[in-house]
């Protein structure tokens, strides 16, 4: 019975074209699968980290913030695990999503509170509507599609560009090279049907003035004591010795000027 099983399988593995039998015989493999995905999402991860404009240390530095806001969030039983997402650059906290009341809000901000090392928190949430209904797939099509219009076109060099959709406002997050990549990225989302508004917050040099200050998670060096500084001390002048001068006699003196004269 199991070498019947065995012929059945491997006439269908040598039936099945080239392309199609790579991943039907990865899959007969113990833990292939998974080891293959990581890979695959691993090298998106590379990808994104070369392309994005901000330094690897700064990337790191917002990951850390963003995923501490993430954590607070999580931890409070009154919010949602996927209500609100959050987002950080250059130290700046976004939160995008809905909350239910102004008491939750109020224990948003508390959470988000908590968060070290933020340079400021920029908030884009809305107040969920019960009466009106917003289709969720019809959302996640749209994001779809933008992605789809965003990877294929090649001006758009800047990698991740984050895309958000809450009640029919789409929100643009990310880090870019110019106002021309900016400006075709608007383009693609101004382009999509049933939209109420674009949100813009990508950054780039032009509109951000000087290149912000990368934060650094160590601890602040230690503060020195004034020493104050010693009084400059100005040189003397060398005064010249006093020459003293003889006081010359008083009335007629005599002067020879031949003495052998007369001999």
């Amino acid at each position: 019975m199991f070498k019947l099983k065995l012929a059945i399988i491997c006439c269908i593995i040598f039936l099945l074209p080239g392309c199609a039998m790579v991943p039907f015989g990865l899959g007969l493999i113990p833990g292939a699968p998974s080891y293959v995905s990581s890979l695959i999402g691993g090298g998106q991860t590379m990808y994104e980290t070369a392309m994005d404009e901000r330094s690897t240390e700064q990337q790191m530095l917002d990951a850390i913030i963003a995923g501490h806001a993430q954590a607070e969030l999580y931890k409070n039983k009154e919010i949602r695990a996927s209500q609100i997402t959050t987002h950080c650059y250059f130290g700046r906290l976004y939160l995008v999503g809905e909350y239910d009341s102004q008491e939750q809000l109020r224990t948003i901000y508390e959470c988000v509170d908590k968060v070290e090392n933020k340079r400021g928190v920029v908030s884009r949430l809305y107040l969920k509507d019960e009466g009106e209904e917003h289709d969720f797939l019809t959302e996640q099509a749209q994001y779809a599609e933008l992605r789809a219009q965003l990877m294929a076109d090649f001006e758009v060099t800047s990698s991740p560009i984050e895309v958000e959709i809450v009640q029919n406002d789409i929100i643009l997050l990310g880090v870019i090279a110019d106002k021309e990549e900016r400006d075709r990225i608007m383009a693609h989302a101004l382009s999509m049907d049933n939209v109420n508004r674009v949100i813009s917050y990508l950054y780039h040099q032009e509109n951000g003035g000087p290149e912000p200050h990368i934060m650094t998670a160590q601890l602040p060096p230690r503060s020195m004591p004034d020493v104050p500084e010693p009084p400059i001390r100005k040189n003397k002048r060398q005064s010249r010795p006093k020459v003293t001068v003889m006081p010359q006699p008083r009335g007629p003196v005599l002067v020879v000027t031949n003495p052998d004269r007369g001999r």
